[in-house]
């Protein structure tokens, strides 16, 4: 089991932190937060019920992998074993429970970029925009499952495939329980577009709130 005292947290979200891989330096280990957990495991905030199904904090863990190898039995034949999203790599016992073991999406001056770092920072350049573009252009054409979507969640990186991109690091996976979106690819392609015009709508905000800052 890895003590997390002896990882470097490299970040903390609402739910999770993460630890820098102890070996491997292209990789990162997610945990879910222990101060948000109850005794049989399940989300402290839920019901007793709710705690009770599925598998409790770690069904996101669930979703993503599943989500993972759905694309990987998809693309069998054309031997494809990266995608728009981050890929897992296993799970592993830690301090705070189980772990789970991504790969780490950097960006081109070795610091994770997220889309809102980019938008609230030095701002979107061309190559950013297209990159995003493409982003949800693939995530429709390869039937990717979207769960709760926002410009945290994307990471930007230029290593990764020897271009611009943008790769989905949370949210992954279907969320409803009849799960209508990785049923029908058509219904998921509905929900990635409404996700796309959203974030494009804040994005398209901030940046009318800065020109007016500036012009002031």
């Amino acid at each position: 089991m890895l003590n997390v005292e002896n990882l470097q947290l490299l970040g903390s979200g609402t739910i999770k932190n993460v630890y820098q891989h102890p070996q491997d330096a292209d990789k990162i280990i997610k945990t879910i937060k222990p101060q948000l957990v109850a005794a049989d495991g399940g989300f402290a905030k839920h019901s007793a019920f709710k705690r009770a199904v599925y598998q409790g904090i770690y069904r996101q863990f669930r979703r993503e992998i599943l989500q993972y190898l759905q694309l990987c039995k998809t693309h069998y034949s054309s031997g494809i074993f990266q995608f728009p999203i981050e890929t897992p790599y296993g799970l592993v016992a830690t301090s705070e429970g189980l772990g789970l073991v991504v790969e780490k999406i950097l960006g081109p001056d070795g610091r994770a970029w997220t889309l809102e770092d980019l938008s609230k920072g030095p701002g979107l350049e061309s190559k950013h925009q297209k990159a995003l573009d493409r982003f949800f252009d693939d995530c429709v054409q390869k039937h990717i499952v979207f769960g709760e979507v926002n410009d945290a969640g994307l990471l930007y990186t230029e290593q990764r495939s020897g271009y611009p991109e943008f790769v989905l690091v949370d949210g992954i996976g279907e969320k409803l329980m009849l799960p209508v979106r990785a049923m029908f690819s058509t219904i998921s392609a509905r929900y990635v577009r409404k996700t796309q015009r959203r974030i494009q709508g804040q994005l398209e905000a901030l940046s009318k709130h800065e020109s007016k800052q500036l012009e002031t």
